[in-house]
């Protein structure tokens, strides 16, 4: 590349995540180092799901790249680092359920809908007919480009070429992919490592054995077929259950409540899940899943007129994230379950730590392959541990609230069974230890790596 030049950036997938990156990388490029393409395989940005949890780890993020106001008239209440109730956990698996405990941080969860998000960020991007944002780094959006392979061009500062189903190839400097838990990024990147049969487990995602049922109820409807109920005062709940719990919190600054039903599918034991990952199925199906559950419970049920299931799935933990020029964030590098409701923070942070080290004042304009080089190795020092721990940490407490989790002498109870009380208060202390990360500060990891990048003097 000529001296001068701008470096150009391809993000593979337009969801949260990779949205997040070209805002941050906007944000923060004061030197106008790079240009984004992004590219995005459906033919018009639809986003699956309801919620996101935000955090104060990713409320602190968003500020720096300059989400926050857009974003607070969406929120179920005014951000601040008060301390606060996160959810209220109940014993749920009886007709008449009751609190246990109130899991509580400082800032206590922010919740979001989906949809609400991806619009602020949409808004955010610097793209050239947007007056929302001042463009340091210039960004053009590909609807209906599907990635289907990328390749070396061989010459001395190595550019990528991006070939796409129907669609003319496109070079670029570095490689982004945040194209969700399917990820092609990650089946190429992963196939062309030394060793790539050790990496072919890693190419598909794993059923966990749970489903989800999801859907949203509104307010009016709620509050019409059960008066009083609880989820319209309170900022988050979790119904537990011998091997299934249900999750409520307000979205959309609470015209809705949005539902997540977990549970255990004891009828697959091949542990491969077969068929689509998401169907629409009957109240009836739900009913019957929580049957002797809490009234509010099955009030709740009885207000969501069209229920999904989904099978969970996840990735086995990948110990790199990036080599030379392609870098994997999101759920292409580490999906993970919904228990925390931790995935797309991680995915943030992600996207905040590489926009960091890129537009770092010892990077040059062109990026050189050295310090790209750099910057991956660094990369997999910090985030592939961090977002390893979280996965792991998420697991725990899916374990913890279906109340099957080793070592709380939970093992001698069957759904429905009367636990002492002192059993759920300590099983539920780990929850709430399990969520102190909400509140750690990103700019710890951002000294992190930029402490590295100004001191390295190891292999790359």
């Amino acid at each position: 590349m000529v001296q001068g030049e701008r470096s150009h950036i391809a993000i593979i997938g337009a969801g949260i995540v990779g949205l997040a990156f070209a805002v941050a990388l906007n944000a923060l490029d004061k030197e106008h180092k790079f240009a984004i393409d992004l590219y995005e395989a459906t033919p018009e940005l639809v986003e699956i799901g309801a919620g996101i949890n935000v955090w104060p780890l990713t409320l602190s993020i968003l500020k720096e790249i300059g989400l926050y106001e857009t974003l607070i008239p969406f929120f179920d209440h005014y951000p601040d680092l008060e301390r606060r109730i996160v959810c209220g956990l109940r014993k749920g698996d009886e007709k008449n359920g009751f609190h246990v405990y109130d899991v509580m941080n400082e800032g206590g969860g922010l919740r979001i809908h989906r949809a609400d998000f991806q619009r602020g960020l949409v808004q955010h991007l610097p793209l050239s007919e947007s007056n929302k944002v001042h463009i340091n780094t210039p960004c053009t959006f590909h609807l209906n480009h599907c990635l289907i392979d990328y390749t070396r061009d061989g010459s001395e500062d190595c550019r990528i070429k991006l070939h796409f189903d129907g669609k003319p190839s496109k070079e670029c400097d570095v490689v982004i992919g945040a194209d969700g838990i399917h990820s092609t990024v990650r089946q190429l990147f992963l196939s062309r490592l030394p060793n790539p049969k050790r990496y072919e487990k890693y190419h598909k995602p794993v059923w966990s054995g749970l489903v989800a049922y999801r859907g949203l109820v509104s307010r009016e409807d709620l509050e019409e077929t059960y008066p009083g109920h609880r989820a319209l005062t309170h900022p988050g709940l979790i119904y537990t259950g011998k091997t299934r719990y249900v999750t409520m919190y307000p979205v959309s600054g609470g015209k809705f409540i949005n539902v997540v039903a977990v549970t255990r599918d004891t009828s697959n034991n091949t542990g491969v899940w077969e068929g689509p990952w998401k169907v629409e199925v009957t109240q009836e199906e739900l009913f019957h899943t929580y049957q002797g559950f809490d009234e509010e419970v099955m009030a709740l049920i009885h207000c969501i007129k069209k229920p999904t299931k989904w099978a969970l799935h996840a990735l086995d933990h990948l110990d790199i994230y990036s080599k030379q020029q392609v870098f994997l964030m999101g759920d292409a590098a580490h999906a993970m379950l919904p228990h925390l409701g931790a995935g797309a923070t991680v995915g943030i942070e992600d996207a905040y730590i590489l926009a960091s080290m890129l537009t770092h004042q010892s990077t040059s304009r062109p990026l050189d392959l050295e310090k790209i080089k750099l910057i991956s190795t660094i990369y997999n020092m910090v985030l592939v541990p961090h977002a390893t721990h979280m996965s792991k940490l998420t697991i725990e407490t899916g374990d913890l609230l279906d109340l099957t989790a080793p070592g709380f002498d939970l093992e001698r109870y069957k759904l429905g069974d009367k636990i002492p009380i002192e059993t759920l208060v300590n099983t539920f202390r780990q929850v709430e230890r399990n969520w102190t990360w909400s509140s750690s500060d990103p700019k710890e990891d951002r000294r992190k790596v930029e402490n590295l990048l100004e001191s390295w003097n190891g292999p790359t």
